[in-house]
């Protein structure tokens, strides 16, 4: 794979999450500035994963039959247009119109980034690094929140914009020589058929979904949080959170992307263990921040929960990529994503909101946040102990 390739996959995740998570991390901000109740923020950041949810089908299909250049380019345009219109809203349906766009246009990027890589010798370590930008920009987005006031929170809003439209008119104005597929696409239907014959793939699918939900909820919440029920300065719990995101993240993906690339494309079952460990260390971070309120431990938990959390991400590209052939991997992907995030941060934000304003946020993300956590591990546990008992004569 061209150099250039994986360099430009890299900068355009880095923007994404620096987009996604600079808007949340402003909702100590944004919440009283536009008088948005606990479930209109709730249901602001569950705008966002509507849009994205229906768009990466589309962005995978079209993937699938024009060059993922294209795809990746207009998405880039999309997400910075809707970032434009967030930082100009005097109103909630300006900040609904600007989070559903960029939900649009950075579904495409989770759909072309790990198709575009494959399943070549090392591809889980680019894997890695594609997906490393995720802690990265997400902590360029806590931190540059920190920075913001009441005054200046718009100027803040519009910093990825115009290094986004520079990246997609780089996209557009360069030919860069993304990996050809080979065989013609395939259709929606046939991805139904891949599951249906290995159902292992569900228990994937289920992970991915859990923990995408956890994930939307402590990405929405989060700040909100430890400056609500923990009693921190804003400025503390964003930084807080973005240095356990950066070093934890990266902790996690790293090493997940190492392990994957050690394990032979002959079986899953070693892709399991490494998930099953990775939920493990979500659950541990989670409790340990819902259950104390000391600085050094909450850094701790968030930091333990940042491993797990993002190093479940490899593994689970890794086997659906291995798992279906090159035609159809947008597809497949795309598909995924809409499943995952349908049952999971579409709802999450929402949901937790809702709790929030019946018994308190506190409680609410103590119910919330560790049960999807345990669903994972009983799924992953249900297919090990399957795998065992075939392997046992």
């Amino acid at each position: 794979m061209p150099a250039l390739v994986p360099l430009i996959l890299f900068l355009s995740n880095f923007l994404n999450y620096l987009d996604r998570q600079l808007f949340s991390a402003l909702f100590p901000i944004i919440a009283p500035a536009f008088r948005l109740s606990d479930p209109l923020v709730g249901a602001l950041g569950s705008s966002f994963t509507l849009s994205y949810l229906f768009a990466a089908p589309l962005a995978g299909f079209l993937s699938d039959r024009i060059h993922p250049r294209q795809v990746l380019a207009g998405g880039i345009f999309v997400f910075s247009a809707g970032m434009w219109i967030c930082a100009l809203s005097q109103g909630a349906a300006g900040l609904f119109l600007g989070r559903s766009l960029t939900g649009v246009g950075e579904a495409a990027l989770f759909v072309v980034g790990p198709q575009s890589i494959g399943t070549e010798r090392g591809s889980a370590r680019k894997l890695a690094i594609f997906l490393s930008a995720m802690p990265l920009g997400g902590a360029a987005g806590f931190v540059a929140a920190s920075h913001a006031t009441a005054a200046s929170f718009r100027h803040i809003l519009i910093f990825p914009v115009i290094p986004g439209v520079i990246l997609a008119l780089i996209l557009l104005s360069v030919s860069i020589p993304f990996p050809d597929k080979g065989s013609s696409p395939a259709q929606p239907r046939q991805v139904a058929v891949l599951f249906s014959r290995d159902r292992s793939l569900w228990s994937i699918l289920t992970v991915e979904g859990t923990n995408i939900f956890v994930m939307g909820g402590m990405s929405v919440w989060i700040s909100l949080y430890l400056t609500r029920e923990k009693h921190l300065g804003m400025g503390l719990a964003s930084e807080m959170t973005g240095v356990a995101l950066v070093i934890g993240g990266l902790a996690g993906i790293l090493l997940s992307g190492v392990l994957c690339d050690r394990i032979s494309s002959g079986s899953l079952r070693p892709l399991y263990l490494v998930l099953q460990g990775s939920q493990g260390l979500s659950l541990a971070g989670i409790i340990i921040v819902l259950a104390v309120s000391g600085k050094v431990l909450l850094f701790a938990g968030l930091l333990i929960a940042s491993v797990g959390l993002f190093g479940s991400n490899v593994p689970v590209l890794v086997a659906l990529l291995r798992k279906s052939p090159p035609a159809m991997w947008g597809t497949v992907l795309g598909s995924v994503l809409f499943v995952a995030h349908l049952f999971g941060d579409l709802p999450s934000a929402t949901v937790i909101g809702l709790f929030a304003s019946k018994i308190g946020l506190s409680r609410s993300l103590e119910l919330l946040l560790p049960v999807p956590v345990m669903i994972g591990l009983l799924s992953l546990w249900v297919v090990l102990d399957n795998e065992e008992k075939k392997r046992t004569p």
